[in-house]
């Protein structure tokens, strides 16, 4: 199966009415089924607690852990912990707004799974953290079944049970799985799983919910307990603050688009290890595949820098004072590689970073990627005044423009910006110190310039990645 197999289209399955949330936004009928965002935010409403008995929960429970409190903030549904420093609401519109964001990534790395180690051979037990619905091992389940693997078991452990555990035991992200659901507060180590249970290990979209310091390493502590040696373990994730990709020169294989990253260090890939990665480029074939998808490779050449856009220069000050003081990275995909790196249990640790630009860039219609600029301002500042990405006066030709497949996988990674922001309301309003009529302003004129106004179109980017290493034998 290929990644144009697989439909950006919200399964009507995932509409699961169990969550009691404000009503999530509808998919719209535009090219990939892209996310339709509001103009502006909800009304603002009153605080209020709900039950998490709400939320189906499991008949059977796997651990002691009670269901956890919920509450309504301006009609977005949070965990009410607060010991918990995860900041994301568990409603429909948020699950929504990840499960595009795991079909973007799907179509970005080829498939569900980006380690060698089951090129051959699926696994055969899979554990994915932090659940949430179940989605990643749905998808995960049909891709390998159309391949004519269909017996793989799957296992999702959570804090909160979303999905695959409701009043019907045998409920499940998808009919003729092999799925488990194990509700449990993570941060109570050992889990509720055997030592050396799992093939493959999948984490994705943690890093709001992994701290730095004890709890990490808590948590990677579990991970390779759980991995059967030889084991895989895989984490995707993606920046939390955006930053902005330049003109830059395109590699002597990759048309100026994909690669896989190159180590960060000679010990990149273990001495131990039987990979035969070196840290060269990828596949011509692995690139073109990407380079469909109008995606740049990450690598220590490639020149990022602030955005320029005002109203992401703000969302990123507001996020990085908040996430510091709960001692969690904005900048996930920088960390990650090194992490895995110091972990004596872990050998043949691979990447692939990716930069996804939220839009068209002016300097890809110019046709100047290939020119590299000495900060990244000089072309960029001599454009300014002279319209919008849509404007036909501003582009004076040499560049080509995006392909409708391109164009798609774009909206839909920033539309998976724009929500995120949205998402994260109460810690950024917060953060920034505004009364709720100020955010709900700055916020509309936000949503505005970004999808109406083309105020991404100077290289403003969504930064991704995947990382695998094998547990030793």
């Amino acid at each position: 199966m290929t990644p144009d197999d697989i439909s950006f289209k919200y399964p009507p399955a995932y509409r699961n009415d169990s969550v009691s949330s404000a009503p999530a936004t509808a998919p719209s009928n535009n090219t990939a089924g892209l996310m339709t965002s509001s103009d502006t935010l909800p009304p603002s409403s009153a605080e209020g607690s709900i039950s998490a008995s709400n939320v189906s929960t499991s008949t059977k429970p796997s651990s002691t852990v009670g269901p956890k409190p919920l509450i309504i903030r301006n009609n977005r549904t949070y965990i009410q912990d607060p010991t918990l420093t995860y900041p994301l609401p568990v409603d429909l519109a948020e699950l929504h707004r990840q499960s595009l964001r795991t079909l973007l990534l799907f179509q970005l790395f080829g498939g569900p799974i980006t380690s060698p180690a089951f090129s051959a051979k699926p696994p055969a037990r899979v554990l994915e953290v932090g659940c949430g619905t179940g989605f990643w091992s749905m998808m995960c389940h049909r891709y390998f079944a159309q391949h004519g693997h269909g017996s793989i078991s799957f296992t999702g452990i959570d804090i909160v049970p979303l999905c695959g555990s409701g009043l019907d035991p045998n409920s499940k992200p998808d009919k003729d799985m092999r799925w488990r659901f194990i509700q449990h507060d993570m941060r109570r180590t050992p889990w509720p799983v055997e030592a050396g249970e799992f093939d493959l290990v999948m984490v994705k979209d943690m890093s709001f919910a992994t701290p730095s310091g004890r709890t990490y390493q808590n948590f990677m502590d579990e991970y390779l307990r759980v991995l059967r040696p030889g084991g895989v373990l895989e984490i995707w994730d993606a920046d939390h603050t955006i930053r902005m990709l330049r003109p830059h020169a395109p590699t002597s294989q990759s048309k100026g688009t994909i690669a896989e990253e190159p180590c960060d260090s000679p010990s990149d890939s273990d001495s131990d290890s039987d990979s035969d990665e070196d840290g060269s480029e990828s596949d011509p074939d692995e690139e073109d595949q990407v380079s469909r998808f109008g995606a740049y490779i990450i690598t220590a050449n490639t020149p990022l820098s602030t955005p320029l856009n005002p109203f992401l220069v703000e969302y990123n000050g507001w996020l990085s004072k908040a996430l510091e003081k709960c001692t969690i990275s904005s900048v996930p995909c920088t960390h990650t590689g090194p992490s895995l790196l110091q972990e004596d249990g872990l050998s043949d640790v691979r990447s692939k970073r990716l930069a996804v630009p939220l839009s068209e860039v002016r300097w890809e219609r110019e046709g100047v990627g290939g020119v590299v600029t000495k900060d990244g301002k000089s072309y960029i500042d001599s454009m300014k005044g002279k319209g919008k990405m849509g404007d036909a006066k501003s582009i004076r030709g040499g560049g080509k423009s995006l392909s409708q497949q391109q164009a798609a996988v774009r909206r839909t990674a920033l539309e998976t910006v724009v929500g995120m922001i949205q998402a994260l309301e109460p810690l950024l309003r917060e953060s920034s110190g505004k009364s709720q009529d100020e955010w709900d302003g700055w916020a509309g004129k936000m949503i505005n310039d970004l999808l109406k106004e083309g105020g991404t179109s100077w290289g403003e980017c969504l930064e991704v990645g995947a990382w695998t290493a094998r547990k030793r034998k």
